[in-house]
């Protein structure tokens, strides 16, 4: 009788674990990327990694150019990576584009992608955190690259609450920027004299934990300052040593200007 039990529990584990495969039959989609299109004379290649516990049957890219319908073309996948091509269009031209990837369970589709023809797209990563400070309450950014970058859209985020987007403008290779907390009186006044720009909306503590992190315009993460537990109160400045790249110590403020070198004791309790 034992022995007919545990034959039967087999065969019910066995059979689980077949109808558990047949739960996932529809195929997912990630990893959308695309070429960029500097002129008119431009292709655009569009990839994705397309992920399934079955065969996939096909993959196609569905684009629409400008005013145009929307057209469709098939992809050609090597293992797991397809690829589909967006022909050439005029200067200017907004192109949105998807893909969807069919299996015998069903059909996914991706999110949208796009582009504009002959706009190169931003690189943010290169803008970092440099220094935050819970006495004077700011927080300061540096652009650790070669290029200028357009600012427009950044956002930062502090105890995971949006509390600053960039304005406009650029900032220049290896430049610092400035942003005070709106709690932080300058020149005599609240934030007065101040560029209401460069103001984030919330206090920053030196004696508490606190998370600060940067990112680009749609969301992906630049930098994040994230310290759990506090060791001891801020003596001044949270900074990066070197700037931009080194890793964070108790240092004398230097808002807006190269961080300080006296970095003999570095900041603790960061995750």
């Amino acid at each position: 009788m034992k022995k007919l039990f545990i034959a039967a529990f087999a065969m019910l584990f066995a059979f689980s674990s077949c109808v558990k495969d047949e739960l996932y039959p529809i195929p997912t989609i990630s990893e959308l990327t695309n070429t960029i299109a500097y002129d008119e004379t431009e292709d655009v290649t569009v990839t994705a990694l397309v992920s399934a516990l079955v065969p996939v049957n096909e993959v196609n890219l569905f684009y629409k150019a400008g005013s145009s319908s929307v057209a469709k073309v098939k992809m050609e996948g090597l293992g797991e990576y397809f690829k589909g091509v967006i022909p050439a269009q005029p200067m200017g031209t907004e192109v949105t584009y998807y893909v969807e990837a069919t299996t015998d369970g069903g059909t996914a589709t991706s999110k949208e992608g796009s582009y504009t023809v002959g706009v190169i797209p931003i690189d943010f990563t290169p803008l970092k955190l440099n220094e935050l400070n819970g006495n004077d309450k700011f927080i300061e950014i540096v652009n650790t690259g070669k290029e200028a970058i357009n600012i427009k859209g950044i956002k930062i985020y502090k105890d995971t609450k949006d509390v600053w987007t960039g304005p406009n403008r650029e900032l220049a290779p290896g430049a610092f920027l400035l942003l005070y907390s709106e709690d932080v009186v300058v020149a005599g006044g609240p934030q007065e004299g101040y560029d209401p720009e460069l103001v984030f909306g919330s206090g920053l503590s030196a004696k508490k934990a606190v998370r600060v992190q940067l990112n680009d315009p749609v969301g992906n993460p630049l930098d994040d300052f994230n310290l759990v537990t506090v060791s001891k109160t801020a003596p001044a400045s949270y900074s990066r040593v070197p700037d931009g790249s080194g890793n964070w110590f108790y240092t004398p403020a230097t808002p807006g200007a190269k961080n300080s070198t006296d970095n003999s004791d570095p900041v603790t309790g960061l995750m």
